[in-house]
C-alpha cells in the first residue's frame, strides 16, 4: 500500500491480475510461485476487511494457471511443485465461488494444459487429465481450447475414447471433431459458433473444480455422471 499524502492508495483485483498476468506472459522461471504468493496477499487483503477491492476473480486464477502452465522446470521436483501450485488454486477459487467467481472454459484449458506440460506420461497423467475433463463437461465448459489441451494431455489411444463418435480424424491427422456431438449440457456455457472444430496449438509449444484424490474414480463412474 502507497501513502499519496493523507490518502492510502490499494491495489485492487485489476492492478494485482496485471501484474500476476505479466508474470504469465514472462519467461521467468519460478513464475508460477511468485503468482501464488500475490495470490496469498489479494486474500488476506480481502478477508481481513483491508482491501476488499482486491478479491480474486476467475481472471485472477485463469492468469496463475496460465502461469504454472507455461512456468519453467528442469527437475521432476520442479515439475511437481508446479502442479501443486496449480491444484492448490483450483481449489482454492471451488472452495471460494461464488465470491471468487466461476471457472470458465480458459481454466479447464489451462488446467489440462499444465498436467500436459508438468506430469509424465503414463496413467497417472491420463485420470488427472480425464476426470479434470468429465469436470469440464459436469460444469458445461467444453470449448476447442478445452479439446485442444485434452488432445495434448491425453495418449491417442484415451483421446479417441473420450471423443467417441464425435473425433472425425485418425491418429497422425489433423485434428477434426464434431462439436454438436457432444450433449448439449456439455457445451452449455462455452460460446462458440462453430461446432465442427480443429484442433489449435497452443501459443507456446510443449516439451490440473477440484483436481483431487476424489476426482480420480473409475472411468466407468466418471463417464456416467458426465452423460
Amino acid at each position: 500500500m502507497a501513502n499519496n499524502g493523507d490518502k492510502a492508495v490499494a491495489p485492487d483485483a485489476v492492478a494485482y491480475n496485471a501484474v500476476i498476468n505479466a508474470y504469465g506472459w514472462s519467461d521467468q522461471k519460478g513464475k508460477s510461485s511468485k503468482c501464488a504468493g500475490i495470490l496469498r496477499r489479494m486474500i488476506e487483503a480481502s478477508d481481513s476487511g483491508k482491501n476488499i477491492l482486491a478479491t480474486p476473480d476467475v481472471i485472477t486464477c485463469n492468469s496463475i494457471l496460465n502461469a504454472c502452465a507455461f512456468d519453467q522446470a528442469d527437475t521432476e521436483e520442479e515439475h511437481a511443485e508446479i502442479m501443486r501450485i496449480a491444484i492448490e488454486t483450483l481449489e482454492t477459487f471451488q472452495r471460494r465461488i461464488p465470491k471468487f467467481g466461476y471457472p470458465d472454459h480458459a481454466t479447464f484449458a489451462q488446467v489440462l494444459l499444465a498436467i500436459s506440460r508438468h506430469m509424465p506420461q503414463g496413467d497417472k497423467r491420463d485420470e488427472m487429465a480425464e476426470a479434470t475433463f468429465w469436470q469440464c463437461c459436469r460444469a458445461g465448459h467444453v470449448h476447442s481450447t478445452v479439446i485442444s489441451s485434452l488432445q495434448q494431455a491425453l495418449s491417442w489411444s484415451l483421446f479417441s475414447e473420450v471423443m467417441a463418435s464425435a473425433l472425425k480424424s485418425g491418429e497422425g491427422e489433423k485434428v477434426v471433431y464434431d462439436m454438436s456431438l457432444f450433449p448439449r449440457k456439455w457445451t452449455r456455457h462455452a460460446h462458440q459458433r462453430f461446432r465442427t472444430q480443429s484442433s489449435k496449438a497452443s501459443r507456446k509449444r510443449d516439451r490440473g473444480f477440484q483436481v483431487t484424490k476424489q476426482t480420480l474414480s473409475k472411468r466407468a463412474n466418471k463417464s456416467r455422471d458426465a452423460q
